[in-house]
This record gives C-alpha cells, sequence and structure tokens, in this order.
C-alpha cells in the first residue's frame, strides 16, 4: 500500500513537471533590426497610474507591453538625477555626474547607441517635444561638460548628425549667439530637408530631414494637440526603413514640465500623447519583423502620487487626487516597459545603464 501511494506520488509529481503550465520554455532571441526607444521624460509610476485612471482603466500603452521592468536612476555623485546623466546613462551604458552630457566624470567620451548605430550603417533619428538640443536628446549625439552648453551641442551634432532631428530649438542652429553661421543652409546644402513646421515634415520624402519647428522649445500638448508626437514619429518611421535597420529615439518631453509646475490637468493631456505615440509604435513592431519597443523615463518628476478623498476605505468611491510631493526630481525607480523582438531582456530589476547595454547586445554586437 505504502509503495502504491509512493508511485502514485511520484506520477503525480511528474504529470505536474512536465505539464504546460510547469514546463515553461525560455524565452527565445529573436533578431532585433530596429530599435524604438521611447522616453517620457520624468514619467514615474505615478503618472502613468494617473492617466490609467484618467482612462477609465481601459487599455492604456502600458497594458499592452509584453514585458515590464524597474530602472534605478541615480546618478554617478547624486542619488536624485537629472536628465543629463540619466540621459547619458540610457544613451551610453556610463553613469556619470548630474549635468554633464555624454560624458564620463573624468571627461571621457563614450559613444552612444546613436553613434554606434550609424558606425554600423544603420538609419538613426532623435525627435522630441521640447528642443533637440535639451538633455535628454542630446545625449544620444553629443559630449559635453555641462548641459546647458548649447554652442557645444549643436556642434556635436553636425559632426555626430542623426538622419531625422525634429522638435524645437531653430535659434540653435542660426542665432550668432550658438554659432558663426546659419547651420540650416549648410545642413541643406549637404543633402538635408529643413522643415519649419510639423506640416512640411509630413510631406518629406526621404531622410535625412531637420525639422525645426519653433524657435526654443516647441509647446506643450495642451497647446498643439496631442497627436503632434505620434505623427512626427509614424512618418520618420517610414523615412528611416532600409536594409540595415535603424534607431530612433523619440522623447515625451513635457510629461516632466507639466510635473515641475505640478499642474494635473496638462501632465493628463502629456501622458495622452505619449500614449499615442506609444501604441503607435506598438502597432509598428506588430506589421514589422525585428522591430523592439522599449518605452522608459529618465527620472520620476513631482512625487506624483493618488490620494483618497476619504481614509475611511471602507466606504464607496470618494474620489481620487492627483497629488504632487515635490516641484523637483525624486529619487524613485522607474518602469521600463518593452515590446517586440526580445522584448523579454527588460524584464526585472536593472540599473537605467543597462538600457543602453541591452540594446547594443541585440542591436550592434555580431552585425557584420
Amino acid at each position: 500500500m505504502i509503495k502504491m501511494k509512493r508511485t502514485l506520488a511520484a506520477l503525480v509529481l511528474a504529470m505536474l513537471v512536465f505539464s504546460p503550465a510547469f514546463a515553461q520554455k525560455a524565452p527565445k532571441n529573436e533578431k532585433v533590426r530596429n530599435i524604438i526607444f521611447l522616453i517620457g521624460d520624468g514619467m514615474g509610476l505615478g503618472a502613468a497610474s494617473a492617466w490609467m485612471l484618467e482612462n477609465g482603466y481601459q487599455e492604456t500603452c502600458f497594458d499592452r507591453a509584453q514585458f515590464v521592468g524597474i530602472a534605478k536612476t541615480y546618478s554617478a555623485n547624486n542619488r536624485v538625477t537629472d536628465s543629463a546623466a540619466s540621459g547619458t546613462a540610457m544613451a551610453t551604458g556610463e553613469k556619470t555626474n548630474n549635468g554633464m552630457l555624454g560624458m564620463k566624470p573624468d571627461g571621457s567620451e563614450p559613444a552612444s547607441i546613436a553613434e554606434l548605430a550609424k558606425a554600423k550603417g544603420m538609419k538613426t533619428g532623435v525627435i522630441v517635444t521640447s528642443y533637440v538640443l535639451d538633455a535628454t536628446p542630446g545625449a544620444f549625439f553629443a559630449h559635453a561638460k555641462g548641459r546647458g552648453e548649447n554652442k557645444d551641442i549643436v556642434h556635436d551634432f553636425m559632426e555626430n548628425r542623426t538622419d531625422i532631428l525634429a522638435g524645437g530649438g531653430r535659434k540653435y542652429f542660426t542665432d550668432p549667439k550658438y554659432t558663426d553661421e546659419n547651420l540650416i543652409e549648410k545642413l541643406c546644402s549637404e543633402g538635408y530637408t529643413y522643415c519649419a513646421t510639423p506640416e512640411e515634415f509630413y510631406a518629406a520624402p526621404a531622410a535625412p530631414v531637420i525639422g525645426l519647428f519653433s524657435d526654443g522649445s516647441y509647446p506643450g500638448a495642451a497647446e498643439h494637440g496631442t497627436d503632434y508626437l505620434r505623427d512626427v514619429m509614424t512618418h520618420s518611421l517610414s523615412l528611416l526603413e532600409g536594409k540595415k535597420g535603424f534607431f530612433v529615439m523619440v522623447e515625451g518631453s513635457h510629461i516632466d514640465h507639466a510635473a515641475h509646475a505640478n499642474n494635473p490637468q496638462d501632465l493628463m493631456f502629456e501622458m495622452e500623447e505619449f500614449d499615442k505615440c506609444v501604441n503607435a509604435a506598438f502597432d509598428y513592431a506588430d506589421t514589422h519583423k525585428g522591430t523592439l519597443v522599449v518605452v522608459a523615463a529618465d527620472h520620476e518628476t513631482g512625487g506624483v502620487s493618488l490620494l483618497s478623498n476619504n481614509k475611511d476605505y471602507t466606504q464607496g468611491e470618494s474620489g481620487i487626487d492627483i497629488k504632487f510631493a515635490t516641484t523637483g526630481h525624486s529619487g524613485a525607480p522607474v518602469m521600463v516597459y518593452a515590446y517586440g523582438a526580445s522584448a523579454w531582456k527588460f524584464s526585472g530589476v536593472m540599473e537605467n545603464t543597462d538600457l543602453f547595454k541591452k540594446m547594443k547586445e541585440l542591436l550592434i554586437d555580431g552585425k557584420k
């Protein structure tokens, strides 16, 4: 009888171990040809949760993510990072001091993922809702001791050009304060198409293209609507397609600005715009094999939280308000959402520098 029980127990255990529920296959590496890297500047879990709430808990882009991770954001010299240091970490895989852009604390200049992709013959792009030389976008093509050194940053863009550059910041390419020559005219003489408005950009037939839609930072979504970032990215993807693949960084810049201002209405406008853009990137990955979409934030801004209007939680719905703990950044880690080819690589807890390392492994390493 005892022997029969042992045999039965062994049989049951074998059935459990080899059943589909227990015999999970390890995810396989899929070849990555294209990476769309979307950064919600200042977008912590609180901002993403507030957008889910605003959307009535209907599906958002975050619900569509196939794999989710958490990234630590501290810089080399501060547990609360700024966008320059965090942008540098994600773009180059190196921690640096706050304020430094595309440069390690010792002054050395590591290559960014965009520069490495360009060296492999891939097309590259940088698209933002603020201005194109700002800290986060600048980390993908510039190397400067200070994030505000716009004269040096625009010079670096001319040295490390992306095939597409779109956002605000026209004055940095034309104003004698920042440049000794009209850099827009120079780029056009060397094959770029210049677009002064998003509408002109949508009509651009081929890369390289530079779209500078305002002198300074491009206005927020409350002013220009919530389709801008999606539409600029979607047209850019059609221009970046090619045999060797592409890398493009797309930033929802004004999420950060709305959180700094502790403005919940503007924050929801910016989150809606970013959601549309991310969903469009996921759709692209669905129809273009070998495309990986990675969504992250450089840091959390505002200490955004969702608080009940009544502390007696035994009651029914009593309302929720979006609250802010600070007008600055916080040290909270941020979420990472991944979709498409080899998206599983971006699950778990990681350093923000690991984003670069994982993208480099999939897009750059091993390519001829």
